[in-house]
């Protein structure tokens, strides 16, 4: 009978009877081998879990040794390698030794899932009238001890019953339940029992996933406890059973970190439930599965991480030899659905990690802009270490160089792991300039692709050069699918060139970011010629930009003058005034952020074109607050190179020189930076 939406049930109050447990020999002669122990504990595992009911495991392991985990196994797969692992304190058992007739209808019927959940109450009941305990806490096999189980033991006292509080958003406890069915305990008494059985009576007429007015799964009917049953003791530790709903998207609780234990306000964490993570190999994991969570520093760092390292710990140390057994271990997932909440645990990710911000950015490097991309590596140093520079190189010589100088912050890519089939195919028409612009979308695919760690990557160009730091452009961004920067040049140079600028651009994790980045690769591999062709309405690969805020949505177009400034919207048009005030570079009263040094030509140690297209009237504040600090940044990056290799010769990394040209504004550094 369905119990009113208005009124609980109150059939927990009637005697309940049912169908008798099976009791095996076999089952007999495992329970009496089975020491009674201060806490008992029970879950349920098939292949899926495995590797989380051994982390659920040695967790207790680690905190207490007056312990007992009977693990009910749903397949022979589960059982046969928890029993090779020699679990001391485990009590190891298969589902059909305590099935009945009716629960094996049951099994056919059913999900696994909900199974499962129908299970909970039945082995609860079988274990406390046949193990010889005076009371079992059920355990999810997602859960994991951070301390001793003994504060719950001690909450529970002598009553009966013990339930966990979701302390979850009031509509989702209206509609599953205002208790948590992962973490729920009973005593060998009369009310436990009556408790129980009612529990097992309801699974067995009802446990669907989906909810209807009245009922989830096994969890809605825990309700009615407390209503009816006398000896219930609801937990008020916001230590245990602390979980996703409770700590990370729900309430604003204080989590902290105190002499190597986590508290949850006051409240010593003692079980976190890792509810909905997904293990997807040895080092990926979905941390949220339903969709996409932002999770709290301090809680990745003290919670998700260790359990994290432990679950790859076990992974290895379990021996299986052939690949699809042990990819048994893992979540199955469809290989076209992406990871809700992705990590991946690798030093990468650790890095990311420690910083409440972080900057993914790339670039490419030929041997001509080997000093600049040093100068842009050193500026990204100077404001933070909370940054990753992909760094492209493309040549082997380039390679090799970066490689020699063990830049703590770069990892090196090289071309050939860019290039596909269809980019080699253009190689060969196209000069060193315009293969360079053609590679930047692909290069920021493949950083993309290869480092799921990262949820963006900025693509700079590598005379690039950061004045401040580049929070400013990450708060720029916000949540947008990508950003790009307008030129803010003459009206004639954006009719040639394009309206927004293709040297500093950056693209979300998500898929209206990636459907743009398709796109512009596309683009560039139909035409990316340094001649504006009128047919494409393009120019290189920039002016392809203007129709992406026409064709797609969730653009940010980024107007901040202090963003990508260049000599094209300083020098050449607007003229704002340039000044220096308590450390920082204004243009007017904005912070300078990023200046782009574009076409400014090495020509020899302390020789410069500052602009190699045609003359400018450079105005002096300008030369002195940005070009100035600039140019003794490549002169570093040439000692640096020197140092670590003291037979090369700089002057390979010096610009090429037209045949018959000279410099447009010729600039001497002399020693004194005047």
């Amino acid at each position: 009978m369905r119990s009113s939406s208005k009124v609980p049930d109150s059939s927990i109050l009637a005697e309940t009877g049912g169908e008798l447990f099976p009791v095996s020999e076999n089952i007999r002669t495992i329970l009496d081998d089975a020491l009674p122990q201060n806490y008992n504990f029970c879950t349920i595992s098939g292949k899926e879990y495995v590797v989380k009911v051994l982390a659920l495991y040695q967790s207790l392991e680690r905190h207490t040794d007056q312990f007992t985990l009977f693990i009910c196994c749903i397949d022979n797969f589960t059982y046969e390698l928890l029993k090779k692992m020699n679990l001391s304190k485990a009590v190891l058992f298969m589902v059909e030794e305590i099935e009945t007739e009716e629960m094996r209808k049951l099994r056919q019927e059913r999900k696994k899932n909900e199974y499962c959940w129908t299970l909970k109450a039945p082995l609860v009941e079988f274990l406390l009238t046949h193990a010889n305990i005076d009371s079992i806490l059920y355990c999810d096999g997602d859960l994991y001890f951070f301390s001793d189980p003994a504060p719950i033991y001690k909450e529970w006292g002598n009553k009966s019953i013990y339930l966990c509080p979701q302390r979850d958003l009031e509509w989702v406890e209206a509609k599953y339940g205002k208790f948590q069915a992962g973490l729920i305990g009973f005593k060998n008494d009369s009310i436990g029992l009556q408790g129980v059985r009612w529990w097992k009576q309801k699974c067995f007429e009802w446990c669907s996933a989906n909810p209807d007015a009245t009922r989830f799964g096994d969890q809605k009917y825990l309700d009615s406890i407390p209503m009816f049953l006398t000896k219930v003791k609801v937990s008020k530790d916001l230590g245990i059973n602390a979980a996703p709903w409770n700590c990370i998207y729900n309430n604003d609780y204080t989590i902290s970190k105190q002499n190597d234990k986590v508290y949850i306000e006051n409240d010593p964490l003692v079980v976190f439930h890792f509810a909905c993570l997904a293990i997807l190999n040895r080092n990926e994991f979905d941390l949220w599965s339903l969709n996409y969570i932002p999770i709290q520093e301090t809680i990745k760092n003290n919670i998700y991480i260790p359990y994290l390292e432990h679950l790859s710990f076990i992974i290895d140390s379990i021996q299986i030899e052939d690949s699809y057994s042990h990819s048994l271990l893992f979540d199955y997932r469809d290989p076209n659905d992406m990871p809700k909440t992705y990590y991946k645990n690798s030093a990468l990710q650790r890095e990311i990690d420690r910083h409440k911000e972080f900057l993914n950015i790339t670039t490419i490097v030929s041997q001509e802009y080997v000093l600049k991309a040093i100068a842009l590596y050193s500026s990204l140093v100077e404001k933070g270490e909370n940054f990753r520079l992909w760094v492209c190189c493309m040549d082997t010589n380039t390679f090799n160089l970066f490689a020699s100088l063990h830049l703590e912050h770069v990892t090196l890519i090289s071309l050939r792991d860019v290039e596909t089939d269809e980019l080699r195919l253009v190689k060969k028409d196209r000069n060193i300039k315009e293969y360079c612009w053609t590679i930047k979308a692909p290069l920021c695919e493949y950083v993309l692709k290869n480092y799921p760690e990262i949820k963006h990557i900025v693509y700079c160009d590598a005379d690039m050069y950061f004045f401040s730091g580049y929070e400013t452009l990450l708060n720029e961004w916000g949540t947008y699918s990508i950003f790009m920067c307008k030129q803010r040049g003459t009206s004639e140079l954006e009719s040639i060139h394009g309206q927004y600028q293709a040297g500093l651009i950056g693209f979300k994790r998500e898929k209206n970011a990636l459907s743009i980045l398709t796109w512009w690769k596309e683009k560039c591999l139909e035409n990316c010629s340094e001649i504006p062709d009128s047919y494409y309405d393009s120019w290189g690969d920039q002016k392809y930009l203007n129709s992406i805020p026409r064709l797609f949505s969730n653009i940010k177009i980024i107007e901040n003058i202090g963003i990508n400034t260049a000599p094209w919207n300083l020098i050449m048009n607007n003229h704002y005034e340039v000044s220096r005030s308590k450390g920082k570079v204004l243009i007017s009263d904005t912070e300078l952020v990023s200046y782009h040094f574009g076409s400014l030509s090495i020509l020899g140690k302390r020789e410069f074109d500052l602009w190699n297209r045609e003359p400018l009237n450079i105005n002096e504040s300008i030369i002195r607050t940005i070009y100035i600090p600039y140019l003794q940044k490549l002169l570093h990056a040439g000692a640096m190179i020197l140092e670590m290799n003291p037979s090369i010769e700089l002057s390979s990394f010096y610009s090429t020189k037209p045949i018959g040209t000279g410099p447009k504004n010729y600039y001497v550094f002399n020693s004194s930076g005047e």
